[in-house]
């Protein structure tokens, strides 16, 4: 039986998308001056993975009831808010560069349109929206695939997962091979999340019931297959799938260390429950997840804004470089170069991206009353 509470939340998996958020939040900023296990499971083998899992997870066979109904509420809820995203990150784009600033591409049709569905990258703030693309496809397929087959068969999830494998590793193969740009950048990127969303739906309806080893045996084989493969590899593997690139020529490795850093944290917001599920700070970045990843970048350029006003106005961080911030956008400052201090990034990326989600909440309930 699945652990539910009375408000029908299921508090494991709350916990799951707000490490999620905060893994590839810290990602972003030199780990955010914690260490959350990052020596054995760096967060790139398996945050996204993570919440593709959750998605998986989380999929309704009642969806294949009525497909078009499925389309238009994920379009909505994904699609649509990239592109008008996309829209005001590029006007803010071109505003800013009027005072100096050099990093994003051009205002044009094809960085407006064309460019969110290949490349995710083009007007800075909003690069961690490439992922939304791949999700809604993998969505779509998911619910066709499934439908079409249910007509036929009943569907054995062992065999549908171990499918969804395959597409996997037939997209690290085609990587390897180059097939990493433009439109195929799609493709695979696409590829590669079917097995964790794949295996999110095969641990619900089939691995989930068994999950009942002691903390000491499931750490101990999770563990001891990981170190193996740190062993092996000479170092904790990491891969760069916004680029697809980066893999090896083991194709099942990206998958073996996905599923290994999933399991690990799968485990300890188990064990957490009980504690999390009545935080409000956990409860509310997962409640934000999208906003959070969409938009923790806005949230350390007002950071680095802060330190340049600082520097500008007042003897403090004067080694704060005012050039660099305008051209470099993945320049850091940090004072007196202490990488603790990128503690206070994590923080506002995770922060800003919450408030600018409620602002919009409460202009949508007065646009509702108006």
């Amino acid at each position: 039986m699945k652990k539910k509470s009375k408000d029908n939340k299921n508090y494991t998996f709350v916990f799951l998308y707000a490490i999620g958020s905060i893994l590839i939040v810290a990602g972003h900023c030199y780990n955010g001056g914690i260490n959350l296990f990052f020596d054995i499971f760096q967060p790139y083998a398996f945050h996204l993975g993570l919440f593709m899992f959750c998605s998986g997870y989380f999929y309704k066979s009642s969806n294949e009831d009525n497909f078009k109904e499925y389309f238009i509420k994920k379009f909505k809820r994904l699609i649509i808010p990239m592109f008008i995203w996309n829209l005001i990150y590029g006007l803010f784009i071109q505003f800013i560069k009027l005072f100096g600033f050099s990093f994003g591409e051009n205002f044009t049709l094809y960085n407006l349109i064309i460019a969110p569905l290949i490349n995710g990258h083009q007007f800075c703030f909003n690069l961690c929206f490439w992922f939304i693309p791949e999700l809604f496809l993998i969505q779509m397929i998911t619910c066709l695939l499934r439908k079409g087959l249910s007509k036929f068969i009943k569907i054995n999830e062992y065999l549908f997962f171990a499918f969804y494998l395959l597409l996997g590793i037939l997209g690290v193969y085609l990587s390897n091979k180059g097939f990493n740009k433009e439109w195929f950048l799609l493709l695979v990127r696409t590829l590669f999340f079917f097995p964790f969303f794949g295996m999110g739906i095969l641990y619900n309806r089939k691995i989930e019931r068994y999950d009942k080893l002691s903390n000491i045996k499931y750490f101990s084989i999770v563990l001891l297959l990981q170190f193996i493969i740190i062993f092996i590899e000479g170092k904790s593997p990491g891969f760069t799938v916004v680029w697809s690139k980066d893999f090896t020529n083991n194709l099942l490795l990206p998958f073996m260390v996905g599923f290994l850093g999933i399991a690990f944290w799968l485990r300890i917001a188990k064990i957490l429950e009980p504690i999390t599920k009545d935080s409000g700070v956990i409860n509310t970045i997962s409640n934000y997840s999208l906003p959070i990843v969409a938009h923790q970048f806005f949230g350390f350029f007002i950071l680095k804004f802060i330190f340049a006003l600082f520097c500008r106005f007042t003897p403090f961080f004067n080694d704060f470089s005012i050039s660099e911030f305008k051209s470099d956008f993945w320049y850091y400052y940090v004072p007196n170069n202490l990488g603790v201090f990128y503690f206070i990034y994590l923080i506002f990326g995770l922060v800003i991206p919450i408030i600018i989600a409620k602002i919009l909440e409460i202009c949508k309930k007065k646009l509702k009353k108006a």
